[in-house]
C-alpha cells in the first residue's frame, strides 16, 4: 500500500472515531479532493425545521385593532336604543323635532333616541325609538329642497325606499370610542354653520363630520 493510499485509510479511521478529525480537512499531502458533508448521528444533526414561535409572540398588532370575524357591535344590531352626537359637538344631539326635521337641539326636545335597523349590505332604517303623535316611530329620510342641499325629515317607515336606506361605516375613533360616517346614497350627513345638518356629496372633499352612538338600553320591540 502506497503512503497516500494509507494516509486516506487513516482518515477514515479518524472520521469514524471523533467528528472534530472529520472538520479539520484534508491533509496536506493528501490530494485536492471535493468537498463534502459530514454525515452526522442524528442527536447531534443540526435540524433543518426552524422552531415555531407561538402564535401569542407573532401577533404584533394590538388586541384592540383587531377584528373578530361574525361579531356585530350590538350598537348595529337593531336591539339598542342610541342618541346620536356630531363627534365635533360638546352637548348637542340629534333629534327629530316637532316639526319632523332632523336638527341638533341642547336638552331632550323631539325624540332623540333612535335604532339602526340592519337592512343588510352595510345599508340601515333610522328609526325614532319613541312613538310620534300617531302611536307610531318615524324613519329618517332624504329630503329634496329644490336648489338647496337635502336635508333628514321624519317619515312613514320604509325599508324599500332608497331615500330612507343609510350606510353607516366606522370612520375612526374619539375618546376610545368609534366615530362614524352616516350616507344616504353618496350624499354624507354634514354640519353646515349656516344651514345645519344637510346631506351633501363630497366629491374630492374632505369628510368633515362624523357621529357617536351612545347606547340608552334595549330597543322597544317594533310593530307592539
Amino acid at each position: 500500500m502506497s503512503k497516500v493510499k494509507w494516509a486516506a485509510g487513516a482518515a477514515m479511521v479518524a472520521c469514524t472515531g471523533a467528528l472534530v478529525a472529520c472538520q479539520a480537512g484534508p491533509s496536506a499531502s493528501s490530494p485536492a479532493a471535493p468537498t463534502a458533508t459530514p454525515s452526522l448521528p442524528p442527536s447531534i444533526a443540526p435540524s433543518s425545521t426552524p422552531v415555531a414561535t407561538p402564535p401569542s409572540d407573532r401577533t404584533s398588532v394590538p388586541p384592540a385593532q383587531m377584528s373578530t370575524p361574525g361579531r356585530t357591535d350590538p350598537i348595529l344590531s337593531g336591539k339598542r336604543q342610541v342618541s346620536i352626537v356630531r363627534t365635533q359637538a360638546f352637548e348637542s344631539g340629534l333629534s327629530l323635532t316637532d316639526d319632523g326635521q332632523l336638527a341638533e337641539v341642547d336638552g331632550d326636545s323631539g325624540r332623540h333616541l333612535f335604532v339602526l335597523a340592519p337592512l343588510g349590505g352595510g345599508s340601515y332604517l333610522i328609526r325614532t325609538a319613541e312613538r310620534g303623535s300617531g302611536g307610531e316611530p318615524s324613519c329618517w329620510q332624504a329630503k329634496a329642497n329644490g336648489r338647496d342641499p337635502l336635508t333628514v325629515a321624519g317619515a312613514a317607515c320604509s325599508a324599500s325606499d332608497p331615500r330612507q336606506q343609510f350606510t353607516i361605516t366606522r370612520r375612526g375613533q374619539s375618546d376610545g370610542r368609534p366615530t362614524y360616517a352616516i350616507a344616504d346614497g353618496g350624499a354624507f350627513l354634514q354640519y353646515s354653520s349656516r344651514r345645519g345638518l344637510i346631506l351633501e356629496e363630497l366629491g374630492d372633499a374632505t369628510l368633515t363630520t362624523t357621529f357617536r352612538f351612545v347606547d340608552n338600553g334595549a330597543a322597544p320591540a317594533y310593530g307592539e
